[in-house]
């Protein structure tokens, strides 16, 4: 089976560009392609969004789990988020959206749940960090954790990854990258990791950019994931939050 893509992101453009990739996950709008060295894109219709893992088609048929796909990505066109400056949405906005009852991101209002008050020794972790101190090894307790394909806790933190390099604090993404990757193996999915890998270069999904982008249209993070797209902006409110009290 085949599949020829309109619009792509750049990871799933690499990925496809190594050949046949095997559906290794699917979904009610789109599916996952495995590649070699754990490369992974996102195939769907126009409702799953851009993003440097999605590849969109005009028409969606659901593959077999383990059937082969080549991808035909010559006649698309590549989408890449913007690159400015990100901004938390005003205290109005958050209060009146409809955030998840899961997940972390009601952290980004300053409210808190069961999984939040479990998270606590990471997320206290991760703002000692950083305000300049050493990442303590509670941080790891957040790789892996919560509801979704993609966890909450690597969502927050695909977010942190995200805001970081908006701000042009690329030494502050790195450094944790460089913390996060070596532990993924053990803690979280494959396709997490693929995404993962995608916020450390700054790119998440274009609903997250928008919003941290000034968009008020915050109801676009609802159809991110389980509640990934609300999870992935709660870690980006706190590295925005933190470098702003600085």
């Amino acid at each position: 089976m085949s599949f020829r893509v309109e619009i792509a992101g750049r990871f799933a453009r690499e990925a496809a560009a190594l050949g046949e990739g095997e559906v290794c996950a699917r979904f009610r709008r789109s599916f996952y392609l495995r590649y070699p060295g754990e490369r992974h894109a996102c195939l769907g219709d126009a409702s799953l969004g851009r993003g440097p893992l999605n590849a969109l088609l005009s028409e969606l048929v659901l593959p077999a789990l383990g059937e082969k796909i080549s991808v035909a990505m010559d006649s698309s066109v590549p989408w890449e988020p913007p690159r400015r400056a990100p901004v938390s949405p005003p205290p109005e906005l958050l209060k009146a959206a409809r955030i998840p009852t899961e997940g972390l991101g009601c952290l980004a209002t300053g409210a808190h749940n069961a999984l939040t008050v479990y998270a606590q020794p990471a997320l206290e972790a991760l703002q000692h960090w950083l305000a300049g101190n050493a990442l303590g090894a509670e941080a790891e307790l957040l790789i892996g954790l919560g509801p979704g394909l993609t966890p909450s806790g690597d969502d927050y933190l695909g977010g942190m990854l995200v805001a970081l390099r908006l701000l042009g604090r690329g030494a502050q993404a790195d450094a944790l990258w460089r913390w996060i990757e070596p532990r993924l193996t053990q803690r979280t999915s494959a396709i997490s990791a693929a995404h993962l890998a995608a916020a450390a270069s700054g790119q998440a999904h274009e609903a997250l950019h928008e919003v941290l982008g000034g968009s008020p249209d915050l109801e676009r993070l609802n159809a991110v994931g389980h509640c990934s797209g609300w999870d992935g902006l709660a870690g980006a409110v706190a590295v925005i939050e933190s470098y702003g009290r600085n």
